[in-house]
């Protein structure tokens, strides 16, 4: 049976003002997962410590990030969404300000954790506010907007980290976002309801469930970090993967059993919402392997200047920023939502092109592998996202957010571990012992070769993920949907 889908916007005032925040939030999270590796030297020699140890600034952040989004996503069904968004900001903020008058390394490292945890809350139920205020014929547009935001802030990141840290030194990337933070947190106060009016009897949170997963992925995590560092075969990637084996099990047994698990079981029976997810995963741990692989090829091997560097990833920016919104307004309007798939088929063959000309370097074949791969990407990330939140039911809208978030954060960190584990075991195997300081351009273009050919793989198996896996959603037009019976009980 069809029926219809909201064609009018839910009656809410202050709505752009709404998107307005939630995109700076969505902005400012993403661009510090990447803004700070440009000043790691900086902040190195600043405490006069090892490398080793001020990589943790980014670590912190981003494990803190992946193993919390779940948790805050589930607390904001009690608390209401936007009180745990601008709470979240509120610790972002003032983290931040912590973060630039750091006395020491561990007082920094601690500090970035908590301004994980901020991020986390802001960010894991982003998607579901904005899925809440417009409508249904409005959501892939939004969508757009938002892919086109944390492309932005992602790809951007090094370049404005750059010109912060020469210009003013390192405190200055975590001093701007304090007045951004304060006028975001203001705003938010004025345009968003923070009543909650569906708390109906006793909350009951999964502590035990959510203990288990944060245990799960920290675990995880610091088992790739670890393996990337050449340590694949010692004691601590060892205990790092018994400790996430026995808290999966455990985490699994506690959701089968309790009476209000922070993840129902039932969710990932739904094909039109894990094959999406699915997809998302293996399409941001290709695009990690770009970001590390792409500097790495072109200084070693080509021999570009760090800057010359920057014009690729701004030559990425600028598709995305400007095809991500068209995207989703077509994607609105599109009958057949062939979108995700045809994206991945592109950004594969992106791939696997830049990977065939490491052998023969040339900079046209390279420039023209980038803009198919961002090609694809814009086709991808509206859609996606758009339908991973539209394929679990409305009530359950914040734990589909904190799934998207969580998961596209948690491919990244896999794509990255991937990416540094292969340049580790090729140059060992040639003698460099993993360090790409004076390494031979044949080995790194060899290494290059191999990781973006894994790279398009996961595109590849992503794409057919959609074509085989996903019932098709048909927009019959006039806002009305066939939509599977799944994705709208």
């Amino acid at each position: 049976m069809t029926e219809p889908a909201p064609v009018l916007a839910p009656l809410v005032p202050h709505k752009t003002a709404i998107l307005i925040v939630t995109l700076l939030a969505m902005y400012m999270a993403v661009l510090d997962s990447v803004i700070v590796s440009i000043a790691l030297p900086s902040i190195t020699a600043f405490y006069q410590t090892d490398i080793s140890l001020t990589q943790w600034t980014i670590t912190g952040y981003l494990v803190t990030m992946t193993a919390t989004m779940l948790v805050f996503s589930r607390l904001s069904a009690y608390y209401g969404k936007n009180l745990v968004f601008l709470s979240g900001m509120i610790l972002f903020t003032a983290s931040s300000l912590g973060c630039a008058l750091a006395p020491t390394l561990p007082a920094l490292v601690v500090l970035r954790i908590a301004q994980g945890l901020g991020a986390a809350m802001s960010v894991s139920i982003l998607m579901a506010i904005i899925f809440e205020i417009y409508s249904f014929r409005e959501q892939g547009k939004v969508m757009g907007i938002l892919g086109a935001t944390v492309a932005l802030a992602s790809l951007s990141g090094p370049i404005l980290g750059g010109f912060l840290v020469e210009l003013c030194g390192w405190q200055s990337i975590f001093f701007i976002n304090v007045p951004i933070g304060m006028v975001l947190v203001a705003l938010g106060i004025s345009v968003m309801d923070l009543r909650h009016t569906e708390r109906n009897g006793i909350f009951i949170m999964d502590w035990a469930g959510a203990g288990f997963l944060i245990a799960a992925i920290v675990s995880f995590m610091l088992a790739l970090g670890l393996a990337a560092s050449g340590k694949i075969a010692g004691i601590p990637v060892a205990a790092c993967a018994v400790i996430c084996c026995a808290a999966v099990i455990l985490f699994v047994r506690i959701e089968r059993h309790h009476p209000a698990p922070l993840l129902e079981p039932g969710i990932f029976t739904r094909p039109n919402f894990v094959v999406p997810l699915l997809g998302m995963c293996l399409f941001f741990s290709a695009v990690m392997i770009l970001y590390i692989t792409l500097p790495i090829y072109l200084e070693g091997v080509l021999g570009f200047s760090p800057s010359r560097v920057g014009w690729f990833f701004v030559l990425m920016a600028a598709i995305l920023v400007v095809g991500s919104p068209l995207v989703g307004r077509a994607y609105d309007c599109s009958v057949r939502k062939r979108y995700t798939p045809a994206g991945l088929l592109i950004a594969a063959a992106g791939f696997f092109l830049f990977a065939v000309s490491c052998g023969t370097p040339d900079p046209t074949i390279l420039t023209a592998s980038v803009v198919i791969i961002a090609i694809g990407f814009t086709l991808i990330q509206s859609p996606v996202n758009t339908e991973i939140m539209r394929g679990l039911p409305a009530e359950k809208s914040a734990v589909a957010s904190g799934l998207n978030s969580a998961g596209r954060h948690f491919a990244m960190a896999c794509g990255a571990s991937v990416a540094a584990l292969i340049y580790a075991h090729v140059l060992h195997a040639a003698g460099n012992y993993g360090s790409l300081t004076g390494a031979d351009p044949q080995v790194l273009a060899g290494a290059t070769f191999l990781a973006l050919a894994i790279a398009g793989i996961f595109c590849s198996a992503g794409a057919l993920l959609q074509i085989i896996g996903k019932k098709e959603t048909v927009t019959t037009g006039r806002g009305k949907s066939k939509l599977p019976r799944e994705s709208r009980e």
